[in-house]
């Protein structure tokens, strides 16, 4: 099983693209985060406030499975079942919608014959399973919720993001920094962590492409990453929703700042100056100066422009200087 499996997609400008809004995915993503071993970034009081709305029962049951070895879920408690559609389902919704009988096939799919101890218990009674499942779903949801509903003002910002990208024909940009382990270069998307059907890479990258592309904003942590491509014609994708500090304090501002332009509303105001004033081929500390940041977030903004293509270092005696590439100089030729 490959480490970092990576899918065939041809260009992403053929793909069909759009952003969900779904709010069953947050929700598994906290309840993985909390129950699952992993942090994710999830702030420590968020974790705290799940905890403590959790059933003890049905959270120990879970946690059971989220660390047995197999970091993987069905679709169906994913509540990502509704993703292909286009629609935006609630949560009740989609607990209301699990079956039994796909519970089981999505397992036996899964693992064939050799099904792990620990799903073996949720194979042999799943309805007792999805009765306790949807109990501390519910709960979770229900402590959650406040926080949900005040990033509703940056999940329409980062729809905004995206569709600029996709009509810019800079989705490219975009996707590679979706996280650390999420990328796209020559027609292969690389994701996240291996899935239960690692694509080979024998599928051709050229002619008609045959699968959606569906990113999912999480509003669960910084780090949050999660995928399914399962299905054979969907790939759907979970990332940290962009500004999700702003939810972490009460008294912070709860809307998502104005864009002063397309480049700034792509690539975050920051990275956007820092690219601006790469032209000038400065240092990075001058590059922080000018963007009234620190030199080590600076540092951290540059790379990730030039994980991106964006952006070379250049030696310039003792310093490293910042250059625009071919690349960035046409997206500034594009958007600024």
């Amino acid at each position: 099983m490959s480490k970092n499996p990576t899918v065939p997609v041809g260009r992403l400008e053929d793909m069909r693209l759009s952003v969900g809004r779904q709010p069953g995915t947050t929700l598994y993503s906290v309840l993985s985060n909390t129950f699952g071993g992993g942090a994710h970034g999830m702030p420590r009081e968020w974790r705290r406030l799940v905890r403590e709305a959790a059933p003890p029962a049905t959270a120990a049951t879970l946690r059971t499975l989220l660390t047995a070895g197999h970091p993987w879920a069905p679709d169906s408690l994913a509540l990502a079942a509704a993703v292909g559609t286009g629609a935006t389902a609630s949560v009740a919704d989609e607990l209301d919608a699990i079956d039994a009988d796909t519970l089981t096939g999505e397992l036996e799919q899964r693992f064939g014959d050799a099904v792990p101890t620990a799903w073996q218990r949720v194979a042999d009674r799943p309805r007792e399973f999805l009765t306790g499942y949807r109990t501390l779903a519910l709960a979770v949801w229900d402590a959650f919720t406040p926080l949900w509903d005040r990033a509703a003002d940056l999940l329409d910002r980062e729809a905004e993001r995206i569709g600029v990208a996709s009509v810019t024909g800079v989705l490219g940009t975009v996707v590679n920094d979706l996280g650390d382990h999420v990328g796209y270069a020559d027609g292969m998307l690389r994701l996240p962590h291996p899935g239960p059907r690692p694509t080979t890479g024998a599928e051709p990258t050229t002619g008609p492409v045959r699968r959606r592309l569906v990113l999912l904003p999480l509003a669960s942590g910084y780090d949050a990453c999660t995928y399914s491509a399962e299905h054979p014609d969907l790939i759907w994708i979970g990332y940290p929703l962009p500004g999700l500090g702003r939810l972490t304090h009460p008294s912070a501002d709860r809307r998502a700042p104005a864009a002063e332009d397309r480049l700034s509303l792509v690539l975050g105001p920051v990275r956007a100056a820092l690219l601006r004033h790469a032209r000038l081929r400065p240092s990075v500390s001058e590059a922080a100066q000018h963007a009234h940041i620190t030199v080590s977030t600076a540092t951290y903004h540059c790379d990730r422009l030039a994980r991106s293509g964006l952006l070379r270092r250049l030696r310039h005696g003792r310093e490293v200087r910042l250059r625009l590439s071919e690349d960035g100089a046409a997206l500034l030729d594009l958007l600024a």
